[in-house]
């Protein structure tokens, strides 16, 4: 289903006008509980994990310029692509180039997907944020130049915020499996848990937080540690400042 708006700006030396649209899409066959995998190209991506059935998402774009023809070719140019089944579901979009006349773009994802996914893997590699909400298990995350907040019973994490900051924070105790690791270069890292067992895990970034006490070492640009007897092992390193208490 597509929607459509013409929204005429003030007049300067040739008339700006803006471009809006929506597309609705969902995969009511997907079986709770398998993996899904996310990817967007395009401006912020949010994907909440609640009491639904299915996966349903919406993508809106936004266009701003002046030549209306190159406008509404970029606005029809914009796909999206929802499927699901017993083995999966995944979401994609496609994100044409800005033509001539275009001085503003935007293209938002927001995906729904029913509580309970084993296996969660976005790749997004727009201008904007990302933010997971609710999710558990398994999760996969590579983000744009706006960075990434993931809140939920993750039993992994594996993250990289390429332009920006990452924020992950554990809503419960749960068992760590494997080795999780959060990367952002250029940004900073802040960590919450509550009382975790298992795993390994590992952040580095210009600058870390990290709320739970850890029993290890501590130096300005690395510590190193665990959670507790039976917590999970943790290193963390910093280019600029670590923030975290150790004893």
């Amino acid at each position: 289903m597509l929607s459509l708006l013409w929204i005429a700006l003030p007049a300067f030396a040739q008339e700006e006008v803006t471009y809006d649209g929506s597309y609705l899409g969902d995969a009511p066959a997907y079986a709770k509980g398998k993996p899904v995998s996310i990817t967007h190209s395009g401006g912020n991506l949010s994907v909440r994990c609640m009491e639904t059935q299915g996966i349903s998402a919406r993508v809106q774009f936004t266009v701003r310029g002046t030549d209306k023809g190159a406008m509404q070719s970029f606005g029809d140019g914009v796909k999206m692509a929802v499927s699901g089944d017993a083995n999966g579901g995944s979401v994609k979009t496609a994100i044409p180039s800005r033509g001539r006349g275009i001085s503003f773009t935007d293209v938002v994802l927001t995906v729904s997907l029913p509580k309970g996914t084993s296996a969660l893997s976005i790749s997004h590699s727009g201008s904007g944020w990302v933010e997971v909400f609710g999710c558990a298990g398994n999760l996969k995350l590579t983000s744009g130049a706006g960075g990434a907040y993931a809140s939920g019973a993750f039993t992994s994490v594996n993250l990289t915020a390429s332009g920006g900051s990452a924020t992950v924070e554990q809503e419960k105790d749960v068992l760590w499996t494997g080795t999780s690791t959060i990367s952002a270069p250029g940004g900073a890292i802040t960590l919450t848990f509550a009382s975790a067992q298992g795993g390994k895990f590992s952040a580095a970034a210009a600058e870390v937080s990290v709320q739970p006490l850890i029993m290890g070492t501590n130096s300005p640009s690395l510590v190193t540690g665990s959670m507790g007897v039976s917590g999970p092992t943790i290193t963390l390193k910093a280019k600029d400042r670590i923030d975290v208490k150790t004893w």
